[in-house]
């Protein structure tokens, strides 16, 4: 009897990417007085999306020691120094997929096999005439068997953005980037998606 094994592999893939961000090399970021955060629209699949990244920016503008208000009757203000300047900070979500378990059933049929199995002896004594010979056919059937059940398969959640910062006055774009993050949450996958963002745009006024 043939007893079917099953074995599941479950295979988490958290991967991430971000090129080296565009950046007007004649501007002054020290003169940034404000940024403010554009609101974000949502992505054509999911509701709500847009809100998420949005607080996300805000967040992680305070966890990076940023001066963050959000009571401003136009958009959450970041606040930098004294310089003048205000910077318009605008994201475009280009990626907001959730992770899925998807069952893939599966039917394995093995139809079985037939060995057939020829033995032969001879025995012979003194007088040749007298050799006496035997043989003996042997048939063996395997009736096979049939299996089936299923496949578990993970697809990983996966967020992309594209950030950038225009002046305010003079319309000139200043910095952009693009970033993505996959992960097994979508919630872990926006939050260290657009914080990766926030990091390097930090860099800028340090």
């Amino acid at each position: 009897m043939i007893k079917p094994f099953f074995s599941i592999s479950i295979i988490f893939l958290f991967a991430s990417c971000w090129n080296g961000p565009a950046v007007n090399e004649s501007y002054d970021f020290t003169t940034v007085s404000y940024i403010k955060i554009i609101p974000v629209n949502d992505h054509a699949y999911i509701s709500g999306s847009g809100e998420m990244v949005e607080t996300s920016l805000s967040h992680s503008f305070l966890k990076y020691g940023f001066n963050v208000n959000e009571l401003s009757s136009d958009f959450p203000t970041i606040t930098l120094g004294h310089g003048g300047k205000t910077l318009e900070l605008s994201c475009i979500i280009t990626e907001f997929t959730d992770s899925e378990i998807i069952i893939v059933p599966y039917r394995y049929e093995d139809h079985g096999s037939t060995t057939t199995t020829v033995s032969q002896s001879a025995s012979a004594d003194a007088d040749a005439d007298n050799a006496k010979t035997a043989s003996s056919t042997t048939t063996k059937t395997d009736g096979g068997a049939i299996s089936s059940g299923s496949k578990v398969n993970y697809t990983s959640a996966r967020v992309g953005i594209m950030l950038k910062m225009i002046d305010a006055d003079s319309e000139a774009l200043v910095w952009s980037n693009s970033y993505w993050y996959s992960s097994l949450e979508l919630h872990r996958a926006m939050e260290i998606c657009v914080r990766n963002g926030v990091n390097q745009m930090r860099k800028l006024f340090q």
